[in-house]
């Protein structure tokens, strides 16, 4: 992460480690840890991968969630403050991976204060959704 004060642009980039996937329908947190400390109060987020559910006609959906304090382990249940839309996605075939990417801008942020940025997954009717590949991407939107 770069961030010298704040007049100057916080961006950060983590690529963790493939999390355990859920079978639970009402989804829980992935555990990225991602973070980012504001030098601006608004900030874009993009989460990139791959998901993917292991039954057929079947799926998974995601969506960012941030917050602030200890970010969430892999497996907790839901927390934070969710933003965006969340994706789904619907196997044609079991296992099939298919394109993640969700984004949002969130404003109304404390200066300075660091923020853990993850997402949440959930398998839409049954089987184990999980995600792969993740990669987070954020930075300071400058005022306008």
């Amino acid at each position: 992460m770069s961030y010298i004060g704040s007049n100057s642009f916080a961006n950060t980039n983590a690529a963790p480690a493939d999390p355990t996937g859920t079978t639970s329908t009402t989804g829980v947190m992935m555990g990225l840890a991602g973070s980012i400390t504001t030098g601006t109060g608004r900030i874009f987020v993009i989460i990139t991968g791959t998901m993917a559910d292991n039954t057929l006609n079947d799926g998974s959906k995601v969506q960012i969630r941030y917050g602030t304090g200890t970010a969430p382990a892999n497996g907790d249940a839901l927390t934070g403050t969710a933003v965006g839309s969340a994706q789904r996605m619907t196997e044609a075939a079991a296992s099939a991976l298919g394109a993640l990417c969700v984004a949002a801008v969130i404003t109304g942020l404390t200066l300075d204060t660091a923020y853990w940025l993850d997402l949440s997954l959930a398998a839409i009717t049954g089987g184990t959704a999980n995600v792969y590949d993740v990669n987070i991407a954020a930075f300071d939107i400058p005022a306008v």
